[in-house]
């Protein structure tokens, strides 16, 4: 595989900023962005061969059936064929046209790949070994991340952990009994919330343990002082911070932005905020039940003060 320039990983839990993250990186000169390679909802896929299982565990026992995908990635190669054949209007055709113009223009600067992706947080070790990449991980407030998940009323189906016994074994033997109970019985929006968090939130402190190289941010610090914080960022990654990548940020993150997400509008908001907009979202109730059962996890990343 052909590569010169070290790619950097957005990952972390959902809802927690990444495409933010990742967009505002990609304002350096020099990069291009990738969204989502893991998502397996996505129409137009930028891989030839999606994944089966949301959040899918890759390791080195299983990585055989998945690497040459992800060379492809990494190298920018869209898959041009198959996904003209899915579109099957001229609106998706010029959509898919473009993604592939977006990556050959990106494959010919030899540009570095910012990958954007939540649902390859648990491969970011194999990622990481396989392709020596830069890992940021991305870190929420468990009532806010709760929140988010309740306004979008996104249910999980854990047989998506279940069916996959190398992570269950690796990363979340912890929580076997409830995934196999949440499994089972489609449980309510709040409490899928908070299993979901505590089992991406507990696998980041075994990361912070293994990988001090990697670099785990606050969603919180990071919109408290957009400018400066990506600055820091810029410097940690090697990229140039620019005054176009400064005003960018800004355009996204300033107080002239909603405080809530706005159709057609998501990724610009004010920052400043939307770090407390779980307070209006959730109940007295649902706070203090998301506190109690997300507490041994909490901990380690957030004070009783910032509840």
């Amino acid at each position: 595989m052909k590569q010169s320039r070290i790619p950097i990983l957005v990952t972390g839990s959902h809802r927690s900023g990444t495409t933010w993250i990742g967009k505002s990186l990609a304002l350096a000169p020099n990069t291009g962005y990738i969204h989502e390679p893991f998502n397996i909802g996505i129409k137009f896929p930028v891989v030839d061969a999606p994944f089966r299982y949301w959040f899918q565990y890759i390791t080195d026992e299983n990585s055989i059936q998945y690497q040459s995908i992800l060379d492809k990635i990494f190298n920018f190669e869209y898959p041009l064929v198959k996904n003209l054949k899915k579109a099957m209007s001229a609106r998706n055709v010029a959509h898919v046209l473009s993604d592939q113009a977006i990556f050959v223009s990106n494959r010919i600067r030899n540009n570095v790949p910012i990958i954007k992706d939540p649902i390859a947080f648990f491969s970011s070790e194999w990622l990481s070994m396989t392709y020596g990449i830069k890992v940021l991980v991305s870190i929420r407030h468990p009532a806010a991340f709760c929140s988010s998940i309740k306004i979008k009323n996104w249910n999980f189906d854990f047989n998506n952990f279940l069916n996959q016994p190398l992570l269950m074994q690796r990363y979340l033997a912890t929580y076997y009994d409830q995934i196999c109970e949440f499994a089972r019985e489609e449980k309510p929006i709040i409490d899928q919330a908070v299993l979901l968090w505590n089992c991406i939130h507990s696998t980041v402190k075994i990361y912070q343990q293994e990988h001090p190289e990697w670099i785990f941010v606050r969603h919180e610090d990071l919109s408290s002082n957009p400018v400066e914080e990506f600055n820091a960022l810029y410097d940690r990654l090697d990229l140039k911070f620019t005054s176009k990548a400064a005003q960018g940020i800004l355009e996204t993150s300033g107080s002239h932005n909603p405080k809530e997400q706005q159709s057609g509008n998501e990724f610009k908001r004010d920052s400043l905020a939307n770090i407390t907009n779980w307070k209006d979202r959730l109940s007295h109730e649902e706070v203090a039940l998301i506190k109690i059962k997300t507490k041994s996890v909490a901990c380690a990343f957030y004070q009783d003060s910032e509840w």
